[in-house]
């Protein structure tokens, strides 16, 4: 349980894991066949994957503080991002989905924790499902691939939707913020799309395992 503004051992190491995952997934690649009909040839990287996750299994604190020190790590000259890194990066068109994250991570984990301590106690869970079943209230019900799902959708919208207004405000109006557009978020939006979608059904199976 978190004592005002601390982070819990916990939830620093989920930072850590979070972390790393987005490091991981920035540097690799995935694409499709060259024969296959419609996306042949297609590549994505699992880098938005790494962010979901963590957002996922470790609630929005702990999601938040990893893509900051992430981005932290990109600014301060190490090579974590899909193009390098440096604080010359914050001139790149692409740095804006990169900022997206944050609000991404955080209401991905907001949607996958419902409640305000993503870390209760098992006594504490078993109290809070005790005291519904006794007022008559809703039967304790744990999150399940809709809310992970919804979730991370609400998360890959925040992620374009401010990479797209930071093009809008560092970028000239004319057609090359148009092929910007298409290229970072019309490009990029189906395999994110794809990414979201396993990590959905891998975030549920490890939230049971875990018992979150």
């Amino acid at each position: 349980m978190r004592s005002g503004l601390l982070l819990t051992p916990l939830e620093w190491l989920w930072t850590a894991i979070g972390v790393l995952l987005t490091i991981l997934g920035t540097l690799t690649h995935l694409s499709f066949p060259p024969g296959l009909p419609g996306l042949g040839g297609y590549s994505f990287s699992l880098q938005i994957g790494g962010v979901l996750l963590t957002a996922c299994l470790a609630g929005p604190v702990a999601a938040v503080c990893a893509q900051i020190v992430y981005l932290g790590l990109g600014l301060a000259g190490l090579q974590v991002f899909a193009q390098g890194g440096g604080w010359q990066y914050l001139y790149q068109p692409a740095f804006g989905y990169l900022l997206g994250f944050l609000p991404g991570a955080w209401a991905c984990g907001t949607i996958a924790f419902p409640q305000r301590d993503p870390y209760p106690s098992p006594l504490a869970r078993q109290r809070a499902v005790d005291g519904k079943r006794l007022a008559g209230g809703i039967p304790y019900s744990p999150v399940g691939l809709q809310e992970l799902g919804s979730g991370s959708l609400v998360a890959l919208a925040l992620v374009h939707l401010t990479g797209i207004l930071y093009l809008l405000a560092t970028q000239p109006w004319n057609g090359e913020l148009l092929r910007l557009i298409g290229l970072y978020s019309g490009y990029t939006l189906p395999g994110q799309l794809i990414v979201a979608s396993f990590v959905a059904v891998i975030a549920l199976l490890l939230r049971r395992l875990l018992l979150l």
